[in-house]
C-alpha cells in the first residue's frame, strides 16, 4: 500500500546537491555581508577582474585630490572603497544595502525629477563617472545622462565610463557626446546572455588593449 509520502515528488540527487550548494553560498554571502543581485533591479554584479581593470582605469585618470562617481554600479564603487578608501568617492545607487551612513552614498531613482534639488551640492563637482544604467532603455538613458551633465564637472570636463548592453551603442552616442566603444569588455559573475560593452568620452589607450 502507499503512503502520503510515496505520493510526493522526489528530488533527484543532482537536484539536491544543486539546492544545498545554492544554500551554502546564500549562508556564505550573508557571513561576509555580501549584497546578492536583486534581478528585479535589473542588477548583475562585475566580477573581480572587471572591477578591478575599471578601478585601474579611474585611478588612472582621475587628477590628483580629483572626485569619482560611481552611478548604479556598486561593485566597482565597493572595490574602489576597499582598495583605495583614500579617494573622494560618491555612489548614486537605488538599492540602500549599499547605503554607508556617510556621504560616500547617495539614493538615486533615476526617474527623480528634481535633480537641482536633491542633487545641486554637486553640481559641477565630478571628475570622472562610471555609468551603468540600470535598464536598456532609451527612456533610462535619457533620464540618467541629465544626473550625469547636472554633477559632472565643465572645466576641465568631466570624463565618463559607461558600461551597458553592446546593443545600446546607439543610445549612448546620443546621450553621451562623443562616446565611443572600446575593446575592454566588462564581465559579470554570473554570465549574460546580451553581450556588454565599455564605452568612453576620452582617449583611452588601457582599454584599448587586451
Amino acid at each position: 500500500m502507499m503512503t502520503d509520502d510515496d505520493d510526493q515528488p522526489q528530488l533527484s540527487a543532482e537536484t539536491l546537491k544543486a539546492l544545498e550548494e545554492w544554500r551554502q553560498e546564500q549562508e556564505a554571502n550573508r557571513a561576509a555581508n555580501v549584497n546578492e543581485e536583486d534581478w528585479q533591479l535589473s542588477q548583475f554584479w562585475y566580477n573581480e577582474e572587471t572591477s578591478k581593470r575599471l578601478v585601474d582605469e579611474i585611478l588612472r585618470i582621475l587628477p590628483t585630490n580629483g572626485k569619482c562617481g560611481f552611478i548604479a554600479s556598486p561593485t566597482a564603487w565597493k572595490f574602489l572603497r576597499q582598495k583605495h578608501p583614500e579617494i573622494d568617492n560618491v555612489l548614486f545607487e537605488y538599492d540602500t544595502r549599499f547605503d554607508t551612513g556617510d556621504q560616500s552614498f547617495v539614493e538615486y531613482d533615476y526617474n527623480d525629477e528634481d535633480l537641482q534639488g536633491k542633487y545641486g551640492s554637486m553640481i559641477n563637482t565630478f571628475d570622472v563617472l562610471l555609468i551603468d544604467p540600470p535598464f536598456l532603455s532609451r527612456e533610462c538613458f535619457a533620464k540618467v545622462s541629465r544626473l550625469v551633465k547636472l554633477i559632472g564637472k565643465i572645466d576641465p570636463p568631466c570624463k565618463h565610463i559607461i558600461c551597458t548592453g553592446a546593443i545600446q551603442e546607439e543610445n549612448i552616442k546620443e546621450f553621451f557626446t562623443g562616446a565611443q566603444r572600446v575593446t575592454f569588455e566588462p564581465r559579470h559573475e554570473r554570465n549574460l546572455m546580451n553581450p556588454f560593452a565599455c564605452f568612453v568620452d576620452y582617449p583611452t589607450l588601457t582599454l584599448n588593449s587586451e
